[in-house]
């Protein structure tokens, strides 16, 4: 599993954003469970605001199935969920259309892989 994370606001509506730490995930074949697991965890520790997850196929040359993707991101989303009540889901296979933006001082763009 790949991610782009950062604090800051996601919409995916024109009308609706949240705001938290937004992650970007991608989803490999040889991912497992218990990275999914891990992932969960680190990012429920890192950040004391909801999570917004966001399924991103775009981060690597590396990418599971779309079928796989889309069941390894149910997976994160549940565990996500059951860490941080609050998470937002992003449904899978939608069109984004975002800026990265990151304006505090204390804010920052990471890329992390498990």
């Amino acid at each position: 599993m790949r991610a782009i994370v950062f604090q800051g606001k996601f919409g995916y509506l024109k009308n609706k954003f949240y705001k938290g730490a937004v992650i970007f995930c991608h989803f490999e074949e040889t991912d497992r469970n218990t990275t999914l697991a891990k992932a969960a965890r680190k990012f429920a520790r890192l950040f004391s605001s909801k999570l917004i997850l966001v399924p991103f196929t775009h981060l690597h040359e590396k990418c599971a199935n779309k079928t796989k993707a889309q069941e390894m991101f149910a997976e994160f989303s549940k565990i996500c969920i059951s860490l941080k009540p609050n998470s937002i889901t992003v449904p899978f296979g939608i069109e984004k259309e975002f800026f990265l933006y990151a304006p505090a001082d204390d804010s920052s763009i990471k890329f992390m892989k498990f």
